[in-house]
This record gives structure tokens, sequence and C-alpha cells, in this order.
């Protein structure tokens, strides 16, 4: 312990600790300005008209006016099943790594050699947590005929508890140590705080969080609508811009040529879908979450739209999931590994977020497809040995270089997993039959299937 603290004395960046402040999200701040909230309002003008048009063209095709949502009753298929499992997953990070850290403060205090209380709780945690929080989850998502929207709450639930549970672990481990050493309190903190942690929206666990006076229920209700919102807009979207489309692929021969129509035939559906993506999920669901809560800090993301560059992107696109990797990841990595390794630590840490990420996209769509991870990997290793950005490359031209770029991008991962999806229906792997002409197409899109 003495030897962390010396180091870390020596290495001022490795003190950092994420201070939490009360603030507003960002979106909210920007529209109180009434010419973003006039751009804003021409966004939601524009969704309204999109499924004005789904709803029109069932009347025409149908006689009557019906708003098809098969893709979304399909996406969420076995809904109903979900609660089980997370409720098991969440008992067991609840109750589990609290009860065990209370046992091992305990223990350490009478014992006189805390080694093996410690080597007996650790294994307790790997077991526990190699068994509800890793294998279960994945045989659930296997075992039953979930959809893929129902497959990725599980996923993403089993996720968050792993970092939770690790970051609660992280925070209050230090301080028991460093209360023996110097004879002092050695308790871990109250229950309440624990279980307050694991519902508000932040992956780093302190005692005591920034809360506003009151719940506003109304702020709630608009913020749990606009997020059901974007789920059906995204719905339409798939309906009307990419079944349309991609399942119609098999009928035609793949080329190259075809690979360019469908990239930018796919760039309108790609930006919605991660546009809406954003909006849903990382502010109105954070932000409903967090006034029931009176959770005050809402930087949950920062201005990933101005970015020049895609390492700022990362930075700025998720910061509660960015905050986790940086303090429990990127910075214990660096102790390790010392600071002249910040090269290979930086590429580290993006390595086990892509490989979280496509373990999320495995198990959501059901078969293994890694572009997605061989993309990111491209993008940070050309950013991580680039020079120290100067001046100029915050300039207008650099964020338009960026977004086409991302547009072009997200298109092409979209393009993609969409064929590969109908891949897998029309055209199994096993019935395939190999030749010259079609093994690049194998190589392009021949995901393992995980299905049935």
């Amino acid at each position: 312990m003495l030897i962390l603290q010396s180091h870390r004395k020596k290495h001022p960046r490795l003190q950092k600790k994420k201070v939490f402040i009360e603030c507003k999200s960002l979106i909210d701040e920007l529209l109180e300005v009434q010419h973003f909230r006039t751009i804003y309002n021409i966004f939601v003008a524009i969704l309204i008209i999109f499924i004005l048009r789904a709803v029109i063209v069932d009347f025409i095709d149908n006689g009557c006016f019906v708003l098809d949502l098969e893709i979304f009753t399909f996406s969420f298929g076995g809904l109903h099943m979900v609660p089980l499992p997370w409720l098991v997953m969440f008992l067991y990070t609840l109750l589990t790594p609290y009860k065990v850290l209370q046992i091992w403060a305990d223990s350490i205090k009478t014992l006189q050699f805390p080694t093996l209380p410690t080597v007996i709780a650790a294994v307790v945690l790997l077991i526990g947590h190699t068994t509800v929080l890793g294998f279960f989850p994945v045989y659930t998502v296997i075992s039953q005929p979930f959809g893929p929207a129902s497959r990725f709450i599980i996923i993403f639930e089993q996720c968050r508890f792993l970092m939770k549970s690790h970051s609660f672990l992280r925070e209050t481990v230090p301080p028991i140590l460093r209360a023996r050493s110097d004879h002092g309190k050695m308790q871990p903190p109250p229950f309440s705080t624990y279980l307050y942690f694991l519902f508000c929206p932040t992956f780093i666990y302190r005692e005591h969080y920034p809360r506003t006076p009151y719940v506003r229920w109304r702020y709630v209700i608009e913020n749990f609508t606009k997020f059901f919102g974007c789920l059906i807009s995204i719905a339409m979207l798939f309906k009307c811009y990419t079944i349309p489309v991609f399942s119609n692929a098999n009928k035609h021969p793949f080329s190259f040529k075809t690979l360019v129509l469908y990239v930018f035939s796919a760039t309108v559906p790609a930006i919605y879908f991660l546009l809406l993506s954003f909006y849903g999920f990382l502010h109105s669901w954070h932000n409903a979450f967090a006034e029931m809560l009176r959770f005050a800090d809402r930087t949950f993301y920062k201005d990933w739209w101005n970015a020049t560059s895609f390492p700022a992107f990362f930075r700025t696109w998720n910061v509660i999931v960015h905050d986790w990797l940086y303090y429990y990841i990127y910075q214990d990595l660096l102790w390790v590994l010392k600071a002249k390794a910040r090269p290979v630590v930086l590429l580290s840490t993006f390595i086990i977020s892509a490989a979280v990420h496509e373990y999320v996209m495995l198990l959501c769509f059901g078969y293994f497809y890694p572009f997605l991870f061989i993309l990111w990997i491209l993008i940070v290793l050309g950013g991580i040995f680039q020079s120290t950005p100067t001046r100029g490359n915050k300039s207008p031209n650099n964020n338009v270089q960026f977004w086409t770029c991302l547009l072009l991008g997200f298109a092409l991962q979209f393009s993609l997993q969409s064929l590969e999806w109908y891949a897998q229906i029309h055209c199994p792997v096993e019935k395939v039959r190999m030749g010259p002409s079609n093994l690049w197409s194998l190589y392009l899109f021949g995901g393992i299937s995980l299905r049935a």
C-alpha cells in the first residue's frame, strides 16, 4: 500500500477521481435557446411526417388506418420472460458483493494476517460473478426464444451489474485497507448508498451524490414518452427503409457495386438510427431515471457532435461508460504498466471496450460478425499514435470530415449487419457451396451463427 501511494504521488494523473457536480444535460441547456429549439422542432416534425407516411401507406394497402408494429413486437419477443433473469442478477448483485465485503471487513479487523480471508472473498466473488453474472444470462438468451431487443436488455443489464459491482468494490476496499493500516474505523458504507447506486445513472460509486431538491414528475413523463417515441420511430425506420431493401438482397448477385449502393442507400436510415438511439437512451432514458432519483449530475454525454476526431467522439459520446473505462481500466493499467506504456494502455482499454460491444452484438443478433471490432481498433490505432492535436484540428472543415467518416462508417456497419442478418435467414452457412467466386463474399458476410 505504501508503494502504491508513493507511486501515485509520482504520477498525479493516477490520483484523478470523478467529481460529481449539479448540472443539466447539454441538450436541455441548448433547448433553452430559441434557435436550437426551432431546429429541434423541425426534427420532431420530420419524424411525425415519417410516421404519418407509414400509416398512410398502410391505409392505402389495407384499406384501414393501422400502425403496423410487427417489427416492434418481433424485436421485443419474449419480453414477459425478461424480469425473471433480471431479478436473479439484481438480487445477486445487491446482496452478495455487499455481504462478502462486510464479512471480509470484519475478518481482517480481528485477524493478524488478512491474506486468507482476502483470498476466500475473492474466490467467492469470482465464482459467484462467473456463475450468476456470467454463464446464467448467456445461457438464458441462447436457450429462450427472445427477440433481439429483449436479448439486449438482459445482456446490457449483465454488463451494467458487473460494472456496478466492480466500481463498488474498487471504491470501498482501498479505504478499508487504509483504515486497517492506520488503525481507523473499518466498516463498509451504508447499504442504502449501495442500493441507490445500483439504480442511479452512473458507474462510479460514491456514498454521496449531488441531489436535486424535488422530483419533477412532468419532466419524467415527458422523457419516458420521448424514449418510447424514439423506439416507435426506429421500428418505422426499419419497416420503411431497411427491411424492403435488405430482405431481398438474396435475389440479386453480390458484387462490390451492390455493396456500394447498399452503403449509400443506408446512410440516411443509419444516421436517423444513430440520432434516435442517442436521444432516446443516452438523453431521455437516463434523464428520466436521474430525475426520479433526484440525481443532479446529468453529464451523460458531452458535445460529441462538435468532435473533430474519433478519439474525441469516444470520450464525449457516452460519458457514463467512458468514466468507468478511464478510472477502472485505463488508470489501473497505467499504474501496473507504468506511465511510459500509455499507448499500450490506451489501446488495451479500447480493445476491452470494443470486445464488450462485440460481445453484446453477438448475443443480441445471434451470430459472430466482428466487423465493428476490427473497424473500431483500426480507428483507434490511427488516433493513438498521431501527434498532439493543434488548434487547426478544431476547424469546421475537420468537423465536416469527421461527420463524413462517421456517416459512411456507420452506414457501412448498418449495411453489413443487415445483409448478414438476412444471409443467416436465406442462406445458412452449411448450405453454401464454396467456389472461387464467393470466397470474398463469405469472408465479408460469413458470420458464425448461434441460432438453432
